[in-house]
């Protein structure tokens, strides 16, 4: 499922705009299984400091921690940055930014980490390409981003809308984003070819703003079974998100 925006969309302003961490923050909250199952897919890629670059209420931060990392939390919505502080407070492996992804003036004092980690960050931007473009200065050379973003434009419902998605990517267009940006993509993969149908019958059929507990609580204990599915049958091939893995090139 997508979720956590580094800012709202332009357009979503008053109840909407209000109501859009509550309703991200409830996806995130019910798939902790999700959660594990993409980090592990693209832990391998990451390393020893990382940025994570829309950090939400900070799943992945926590993950990353979990696994040793020292982490640069950033997140635009106040209410996350509140959160993540709070959450991670007397923690001295990471550190918490509020700050716009499209400005490149607000990140200057985070130079030289390894990695960065963005999952489900880029559609809720405007200026996509210009995130795109300052997050490769958050990494030395030769450091690595691993991006994933929703696939498939016409599968685009009331869910994308409600919880403040500009977009949804295909590939080519993803990958010359990342190309324009200065970065060399290494790896590109689909992920999470379950979640296609969840999407379309929660969106399409249902016409729900957002997937619903009772989906996505069913979606994570399914992960398992899904899991082994995906990487010894579809391999990739097909998915609800796009992940690449690129790399900032040598000085």
């Amino acid at each position: 499922m997508s979720h956590r925006p580094p800012r709202p969309a332009a357009a979503n302003t008053g109840k909407h705009e209000s109501s859009l961490p509550e309703a991200l923050s409830d996806i995130e909250q019910s798939m902790p299984g999700f959660a594990r199952w993409l980090y592990g897919t693209v832990r391998q890629h990451l390393g020893e400091r990382v940025v994570d670059a829309g950090a939400g209420i900070g799943t992945y931060t926590s993950l990353l921690l979990e696994d040793g990392k020292t982490v640069a939390a950033v997140e635009y919505v106040p209410a996350f940055v509140e959160e993540l502080r709070q959450k991670f407070a007397g923690r001295p492996r990471v550190s918490v930014y509020q700050a716009d992804l499209a400005d490149r003036k607000a990140l200057s004092e985070l130079l030289d980490f390894d990695s960065i980690l963005c999952l489900n960050v880029l559609e809720h931007i405007p200026d996509d390409l210009q995130a795109i473009r300052s997050l490769i200065e958050r990494v030395r050379p030769g450091g690595t981003l691993v991006a994933l973003v929703p696939a498939y434009p016409w599968l685009f419902n009331g869910i994308d809308s409600a919880v403040g998605h500009h977009r949804r990517y295909r590939r080519a267009e993803f990958l010359q984003k990342l190309s324009i940006a200065g970065w060399k993509v290494e790896r590109c993969f689909r992920f999470n070819a379950f979640g296609l149908p969840g999407w379309f019958f929660a969106g399409n059929v249902l016409r729900r703003n957002k997937p619903g507990r009772d989906l996505t609580r069913l979606f994570d204990a399914c992960v398992p079974a899904f899991s082994l599915t995906e990487k010894y049958l579809i391999r990739g091939a097909v998915g609800l998100s796009i992940v690449a893995v690129c790399r900032r090139p040598p000085a």
